[in-house]
Formats: C-alpha cells, structure tokens, sequence
C-alpha cells in the first residue's frame, strides 16, 4: 500500500492589483513550482517504485522549501490573500502541507484556522488536510477523512474519529461529503469510472 499524493496545480493570474507584493508572490510561486515539479517527476516514474534518487530529491526540495518559508515568517504570522492573492496563498500552504517538519506544521495550523476564518485565503478544504495530516502523524485518528491510502484496487481511509458525524464535520470545511469524496479519489486514480464526475471541475482532495 501506499500514500496518495495528490498534485495541485496553480493558475497563475497576472490580473492583479498593484497592491500585490509581486516580489513575495513570485517567490512563493518559485517554491511551490519546484514542489510540484518533482512530484510530477515521481508521479511519472510510479510512487511505489521510483528510484531512490528522486525520493531522496523530494525530501531535499521540501527541507529547502520548509526553510525558506519560516525565514520570510520570521517577520511575519502569516500571508492575506489582499497581500500575495488567493494562490500566492495556495503555494504558501502548499509547503507547510508537504513539509517533513511536523512542528512547524502544528505550529502554523492555528494560525491557518485563523486565517480561514477571517476569510483571507485559506479555504476550509486546506485546513482539513493538514489537520487530518498532523493526526495521522501523531498515531490519531483523522477527524475529516483526507487521508487515504491505495491497496489491492481499493481506496482505504485512514481511520476516523466518530465517523458517523465525519460528513458534518466536512461541511462545516466547505468539503464534499466522504462517499463523493471516494469516487472522486476512485475517478482519480482509475480505480473506478464514475461518468457524472467531472475531474476537470471537481475540487481537488
């Protein structure tokens, strides 16, 4: 069995005001650039088999981004989507959800709720995710059902907490419910062929 790691791409939008730090947003650009090119690079190659090479690659590209993303926090909490636009905010999260350092991603969830909350960039699907990621990490249970695994032909979450109440939970994050949420990761990965699913318009898990 293994991970799903699900790519996000960034559109990136020249319609912006000239409020928008470019220099910042072009750098965070830069990071998130070359976090998705090497997972599109282990993508190709099949997870589960890529040389040690491109995994090892993976991690040193994610330290270095981890790292320079807490040197520019260093002067700062967080980013606003008025600031660095709503995917210069999107690559930012982008970094923390992928960075090996656990801390600093505990560290930055309440900081991200906040920022959810406020309405300044970060949707409730990212705050799920990493939630969900830092109770997975610790040997807990996943509270909104991101997380899941591929094995023998099948999608297999994680285990949840009270997963009665989990659709209730992933509403209140502006996320599908679970059932919807498999098909699509079952759409996804060609497990399953579900025709009133379009890929193209469905939010990323």
């Amino acid at each position: 069995m293994w991970f799903l790691y699900l790519l996000i791409f960034f559109s990136f939008s020249f319609s912006v005001s000239a409020e928008i730090d470019q220099n910042l947003r072009a750098q965070l650009f830069d990071m998130a650039k070359a976090d998705q090119d090497i997972r599109k690079e282990l993508g190709e190659a099949g997870w589960h088999q890529a040389p040690k090479e491109l995994r090892e690659k993976l991690l040193a590209i994610d330290e270095e981004n981890t790292l320079k993303l807490k040197s520019i926090l260093r002067e700062r909490s967080w980013f606003t989507e008025s600031e660095i636009g709503k995917d210069g905010v999107g690559a930012a999260f982008l970094i923390i959800q992928h960075s090996p350092d656990y801390e600093f991603k505990e560290n930055m969830l309440p900081v991200l709720k906040q920022s959810y909350l406020n309405d300044e960039g970060i949707t409730g699907q990212e705050v799920a995710l990493l939630t969900d990621r830092i109770l997975i990490s610790k040997g807990q249970k996943q509270r909104y059902g991101t997380q899941a695994k591929i094995g023998h032909g099948k999608v297999i979450f994680e285990p949840v907490s009270n997963p009665e109440s989990v659709d209730e939970r992933r509403s209140e994050m502006e996320i599908p419910p679970l059932e919807f949420y498999q098909k699509l990761l079952e759409e996804m990965y060609g497990i399953k062929d579900y025709p009133e699913i379009d890929l193209s318009s469905s939010a990323q898990p």
